[in-house]
């Protein structure tokens, strides 16, 4: 005989004892979550560990020194990035006026004459900063040492020098009283030539007994001057002028890191470089002062004698092209 049994009603909802019995993660017991910590911290402290992380700390800075060494090796140091900008790659050190003998004109200015020319002359054979107030100008040439000092980190290629005249050109040359006399000594360094009034001024260097001057930066035969860090290096230019009264500051333009830039070299005091022509006729000149050694003395010439004449006086009495006999007292 069939039993009827009530049939079970079969659901989704959760019941109490499935609630606790559950598949989601226990809770950890605090014992348990001591004994996890004390096993990090042990692992911490293993000797094991901090040997470990000391190699790892060399191995990373020896990495990093053989991958600058051979990125050196493959990149010329001029291309080299460097931390410095580029633009304060190079310092001048120093500009120093080294014509050992010459002209200068005195500039001509109001209540000028011959004590007023004299103290110039005294200021200049004394060797004192003469320059400073500017009252001569160098006449006919000048020689100017420039000495620059590499920056960078990397080394900078200097690829051009380039003199900039002010207001463009050259102005007639200038008048006053013209002195002739001996300056300063110069040292071993590399002689540049310019000749600041030419159509299209550009420094070049001498061949072989000072002739066959040739462009020094740009070609056939170009060349550069670099600098490495704290390296200096000097160069002389001899300017000279024939026709003009010439100011000018140089552009000098060079490499570093991969980068080109462009700097400017002034004289003394950031002022322009100057230098005049000499008047084709002497008589043109308020006074002309010479030394001793530049006229014919009867007798033994006497030490540091300085001679004075008009320029009318002076042009005439080297007319002939020869030394003349020096003025009477």
């Amino acid at each position: 005989m069939a039993t009827n049994r009530r049939g079970t009603r079969r659901t989704g909802a959760l019941t109490r004892a499935s609630v606790r019995r559950g598949s989601g993660a226990r809770p950890p017991r605090p014992e348990e979550e001591a004994e996890g910590a004390t096993g990090r911290l042990r692992f911490v402290q293993s000797p094991t560990t901090w040997l470990l992380g000391i190699l790892l700390a060399v191995v990373t800075v020896t990495f990093q020194d053989v991958l600058n060494a051979s990125v050196k090796t493959i990149l010329p140091l001029d291309r080299v990035p460097d931390r410095l900008s580029p633009q304060n790659a190079i310092d001048v050190v120093e500009v120093k006026d080294v014509k050992d003998i010459g002209y200068y004109v005195v500039r001509e200015e109001e209540g000028a004459g011959s004590a007023a020319d004299r103290k110039i002359l005294e200021e200049i054979s004394s060797g004192g900063p003469w320059r400073e107030g500017r009252k001569a100008v160098d006449a006919g040439n000048a020689e100017w040492m420039i000495t620059v000092q590499g920056r960078a980190a990397q080394q900078v290629r200097i690829t051009d020098i380039v003199p900039v005249l002010e207001g463009g050109r050259c102005a007639k040359p200038l008048g006053g009283s013209l002195a002739h006399f001996p300056s300063q000594g110069v040292m071993d360094v590399i002689p540049l030539e310019l000749e600041v009034d030419a159509p299209r001024p550009r420094l070049k260097i001498s061949g072989k007994d000072a002739k066959d001057a040739k462009p020094f930066f740009t070609g056939p035969e170009a060349k550069h001057i670099t600098l490495n860090q704290n390296e200096t290096e000097a160069f002389i230019v001899q300017a000279t002028a024939s026709t003009g009264y010439c100011r000018w500051r140089y552009r000098v333009h060079y490499e570093v890191g991969g980068s080109t830039a462009e700097m400017t070299i002034s004289g003394p005091g950031g002022e322009p470089f100057e230098l005049t022509a000499r008047l084709t006729d002497a008589s043109g000149y308020r006074r002309v002062y010479f030394p001793s050694f530049d006229c014919r003395s009867s007798g033994p010439p006497p030490p540091r004698r300085w001679y004075e004449q008009t320029g009318a006086e002076y042009a005439r009495d080297r007319r002939s092209g020869k030394v003349p006999p020096c003025p009477e007292s």
